[in-house]
């Protein structure tokens, strides 16, 4: 049987047939579209809607991508079933939104092109079997440097260390930088893996108060008075877990007082930016005084265990011996497979899709949750969800893992005792697909609305 079914795509924006299928996904989540319900004719809907039927037709084979239609040949467009076996779902689970990870879609077939053709290439393996140089082979860094320039960062052979992903980059770029005892400076609520590192060395970890736009210049100033710091460690782009940007002042404010104290940045990019509206980085703007963290687990997957550090030339040799003490070098064959994909122009493909499904995912959360509620960049992995009196952000997230949603609070990415705000990290990019991301989407509308309530007797 047809569906009666006529969306209001006003909620929505962008191009027309992006808007019907957010409208389409926001009404699976809602229930108005059950499983098994049949779409209207694609001519019918455009005749409604006042769209072509190519921009219906577009929608319908968005949905499927999305994996919540499916088109039966003969029969029309449904809206899929549950019973349906689901693709494969990043850890967590499909409807866990507490990693931050790059969305499954290109990588599958990139890889596989690649490891064909370099299966092909027997003069490369057999330069990637022997033990490389350090700092891997003189082609593949040429071809990070080439990329690294399109992307403005233009850097020299020894202004780049290539790593085992970002983690390992924080490891030697603390190691290179500072001595047992001495303190770090983060924002105060940070990516955990900078406290690992600070208590594995040594060092004191010591956080910083924020607001919506990320950390406060004044409590870095107060901070380098009281503990005479060695390094600030900070996310400039999309903080984590807050997705705050530092704007331009706020950065050249933080660059005056870095100086004036002599302290040195380490900065994490490891997260994801669309390259469209990325702005410039610290260590653009002082790359004498900026260690720069990235790596491709967040642009490729979090399989893909390669990283870069780009800083002053002067710092080249301190950090090629780290390196050297903490894993020797880099697999050449990874540093192989992305350097290829940076040449070919395929890891600026697959960010361009990577930025378009994000800004898919975040119309739908827009849509399900509410204009307006959430913060952070449209092509964001991450949002953060402010939450409305009277919830608290443990109770929050207590009240989602029973409906078998995982969150994270601030807490969690706490600094000491550092008191975080009432809110909750959501990861959009987890969810296997558009239609579990609007399952667990639904799940957290439905607690909003309903408020905390009285879980248990006060005495």
């Amino acid at each position: 049987m047809v569906t009666i079914w006529t969306p209001d795509l006003s909620p929505f924006s962008g191009p027309k047939y992006l808007m019907l299928a957010d409208a389409i996904a926001a009404a699976i989540a809602r229930g108005e579209l059950e499983a098994g319900a049949r779409l209207p004719p694609q001519r019918q809907l455009a005749d409604k809607l006042g769209v072509t039927v190519g921009t219906v037709t577009r929608a319908y084979d968005e949905g499927r991508r999305r994996g919540q239609l499916e088109a039966r040949v003969g029969s029309g467009t449904y809206v899929r079933g549950n019973e349906r076996p689901m693709p494969v779902v990043p850890m967590g689970g499909p409807l866990a939104m507490d990693g931050a990870m790059a969305p499954l879609g290109p990588q599958g077939q990139m890889m596989s092109e690649a490891l064909q053709a370099l299966a092909a290439d027997a003069n490369c393996l057999y330069q990637c079997l022997p033990y490389p140089q350090e700092n891997g082979l003189a082609h593949q860094r040429l071809r990070f440097i080439d990329w690294l320039a399109v992307q403005g960062l233009v850097v020299t052979d020894q202004q780049l260390l290539l790593t085992c992903g970002g983690q390992h980059g924080l490891s030697l770029a603390l190691e290179a930088l500072c001595q047992s005892g001495d303190t770090v400076l983060t924002e105060g609520m940070s990516f955990p893996g900078i406290r690992m590192a600070c208590e594995r060395q040594g060092l004191k970890a010591v956080g910083l108060a924020m607001d919506e736009q990320g950390l406060l210049p004044d409590a870095l100033e107060a901070a380098c008075r009281q503990y005479r710091p060695r390094v600030l460690y900070l996310t400039a782009n999309l903080q984590n877990p807050s997705c705050a940007t530092l704007p331009l002042a706020r950065r050249l404010r933080i660059l005056a007082l870095c100086r004036q104290f002599d302290v040195r940045i380490i900065e994490d990019d490891v997260q994801f930016v669309d390259p469209a509206i990325k702005p410039p980085a610290f260590f653009t703007l002082a790359p004498d005084i900026t260690v720069f963290v990235s790596s491709f687990s967040k642009r490729y997957s979090g399989a893909m265990r390669v990283g870069f550090m780009l800083f002053d030339s002067a710092l080249y040799q301190r950090l090629l011996f780290c390196l050297r003490a903490s894993v020797w070098t880099v697999s050449p064959l990874q540093l192989e497979l992305v350097s290829r994909w940076l040449a070919d122009g395929q890891m600026q493909r697959l960010e361009a899709w990577l930025g378009e499904e994000m800004r898919a995912r975040r119309r739908l959360a827009d849509s399900i949750l509410g204009e307006g509620l959430l913060q952070g960049d449209p092509s964001s992995f991450n949002c953060w969800l402010v939450l409305p009196e009277p919830w608290r952000a443990a109770d929050f997230a207590r009240a989602t893992l029973e409906q078998g949603v995982k969150v994270r609070t601030g807490e969690d990415y706490a600094v000491g005792r550092f008191a975080v705000p009432q809110g909750v990290r959501l990861s959009i990019s987890q969810p296997a697909g558009h239609a579990q991301l609007a399952e667990a989407l639904g799940v957290l509308k439905k607690l909003l609305d309903q408020g905390p309530g009285l879980t248990q007797a006060i005495v």
